[in-house]
């Protein structure tokens, strides 16, 4: 059985690889080289990208000595390039018939890093209270707008994701919403925060098949964007998306000092280098903290 080494080998052999990837290749021959191609799965690729991430930078060897690790971080950008070279090699492998075609890559469905989140590109929660003000008096005809900010960000949840939700999916009693398929595509059980269900108690509860932010014209999603402008616009946050009540609320968990793995169970993140990108916002913190302290 064809291992991965050997396809890597042959790989490089017909030059199709990047230049300057030599690297990254090795790193993913040191993982996954001793086993058949067919078995590495999503699994074993999540593990290395958790060796990767918690290894950072290396500073290169001099004289045959081994490469060291410099403590510091490696860039999402780096780390999506480490991706991107894996998937290279199992499309390389599909091609010359290593793996058949209807082989489905371990890297599929991966999320790539995200670069550290611009301390301009996400909201506050005292933002996040403008915008309830303001919609509550902005939204006369829906009047839905403040129930689905605050879950947008309570809960983390990705917007596409809140708009599909039915009241079927809200367990009043668990205190939970269920999103049957997220982006990853898995399942994913957000918690409902008080001010959440203050929220939906607000709404009229419609059958179980309904949807929670169905349009007042129609049964289908509420098409949210022109109003969530206008919103955004009399709060003086014109331009800004409602993607950024989702990095709001992974910042605002990191600034309270919730751990990354937390982080990474609340966004429905499959790999910690996803919620990576706002542990800057706990370093900062503690930073602030210390800075206090000992002046």
């Amino acid at each position: 059985m064809t291992t991965f080494r050997e396809v890597v080998e042959a790989w490089i052999a017909s030059k199709e690889h990047c230049a300057g990837s030599l690297g990254r290749i090795q790193f993913w021959v040191d993982q996954f080289g001793h086993l058949p191609i067919t078995e590495v799965s999503e699994d074993d690729v999540d593990r290395a990208l958790e060796v990767l991430v918690s290894r950072g930078k290396l500073k290169p060897g001099r004289n045959g000595r081994p490469a060291t690790s410099t403590g510091e971080p490696l860039a999402g950008s780096t780390v999506n390039r480490f991706i991107s070279t894996l998937a290279g090699i199992f499309k390389y492998a599909r091609r010359v018939r290593a793996l058949p075609r209807s082989h489905t890559p371990p890297t599929r469905g991966i999320e790539k890093a995200p670069e550290p989140v611009d301390p301009d590109k996400y909201f506050r929660p005292e933002e996040v209270d403008d915008l309830i003000k303001i919609a509550r008096v902005v939204d006369q005809k829906w009047r839905k707008m403040p129930a689905l900010i605050i879950l947008g960000f309570h809960t983390g949840l990705r917007v596409g994701n809140l708009l599909n939700l039915k009241w079927q999916d809200i367990d009043l009693e668990a205190r939970t919403a269920s999103v049957a398929v997220t982006k990853n595509g898995r399942p994913h059980i957000a918690p409902l925060t008080d001010r959440c269900m203050e929220e939906l108690s607000r709404l009229r509860r419609g059958h179980p098949n309904e949807l929670v932010f169905a349009s007042y014209r129609n049964d289908g999603p509420f098409n949210y964007r022109t109003l969530w402008g206008k919103v955004c616009k009399e709060a003086g946050y014109e331009g800004r998306t409602f993607h950024w009540l989702r990095h709001g609320c992974g910042s605002a968990l990191a600034t309270a000092g919730v751990s990354q793995a937390q982080i990474m169970q609340v966004m429905g993140h499959r790999t910690l280098v996803a919620s990576a990108r706002y542990m800057h916002s706990n370093v900062n913190d503690r930073q602030a903290v210390v800075g206090r302290v000992f002046k």
